[in-house]
């Protein structure tokens, strides 16, 4: 049985969202790099494309939006004392 209240595994799970996140971004900015320094014969090719769509899509800044409403949330603390 987990020893941690509900809040603390609450707040680690948020943390280790974060800590994944933080990977992606890396992740993103690598792959930005890759777009950038593509020859300009590549810039409409499949690769192109594709590195264009990592580039220009959201996910992360979603993520990162839940994980703020997540941290943000009252959590109900039970046995009467809410």
């Amino acid at each position: 049985m987990n020893k941690q209240t509900r809040k603390t595994r609450w707040d680690n799970s948020i943390n280790k969202i974060r800590e994944g996140l933080e990977e992606l971004n890396e992740l993103k900015s690598e792959f930005e790099d890759w777009k950038d320094n593509l020859p300009e014969n590549l810039e409409t090719s499949p690769l192109g494309e594709k590195l264009e769509e990592v580039v220009e899509s959201s996910f992360c800044d979603e993520i990162e939006s839940a994980c703020d409403d997540a941290e943000n949330l009252d959590l109900p603390k039970g046995f009467g004392r809410d």
